[in-house]
């Protein structure tokens, strides 16, 4: 049995990890994304909220987030990265070896050829208590017309969880 943290831990020395979460808003018929980078400390590289169409399923959904995370490591100039979700189904067929035969296929395929421009890529997955950074950007971008990225920086909503993973602020 595969033990999944039910919070959030720091990636191994010189990698960062990337968390990243998508929701629906059924009330716009939207979505968001959510993605997070932070390093062995825990301290935000880069961050980002985007809304976007409303995809058919919630896998696809996650899927384009992981997809976003990684584009958005590129972006940022990352090399070596942890991208860490909390839609098992997603990043059991991106550490799979084989083609995804399902209907989000093209979007797990997108994702991995995004990967492969990085140095080092690996992906894990959390509970939602190990995402909950994300999870707080995704809910911002219900209001957005245009993604919104902090660099070395975080929208002050979801600071608190931020401080929370890093055992700076008491539960």
């Amino acid at each position: 049995m595969v033990s999944h943290p039910a919070q959030w831990l720091p990636p191994p020395p010189s990698i960062y990890k990337v968390n990243f979460h998508g929701a629906t808003f059924i009330d716009t018929d939207s979505a968001g994304l959510g993605v997070v980078a932070r390093d062995l400390d825990g301290m935000v590289i880069a961050s980002l909220s985007e809304r976007i169409r409303l995809p058919p399923t919630i896998a696809d959904l996650e899927a384009l987030a992981c997809r976003r995370a990684i584009l958005f490591a590129l972006e940022i100039g990352l090399q070596d990265v942890v991208f860490e979700g909390d839609s098992e189904v997603i990043i059991n067929h991106l550490k799979a070896n084989q083609p995804c035969m399902t209907a989000f296929d093209h979007i797990i395929e997108e994702a991995r050829a995004l990967s492969a421009k990085l140095r080092q890529a690996s992906y894990s997955h959390t509970w939602r208590k190990g995402n909950t950074v994300a999870d707080k950007l995704v809910k911002l971008a219900k209001n957005l017309y245009e993604p919104q990225v902090w660099m070395e920086d975080i929208h002050s909503n979801a600071l608190q969880f931020v401080l929370l993973d890093r055992g700076l602020m008491p539960v």
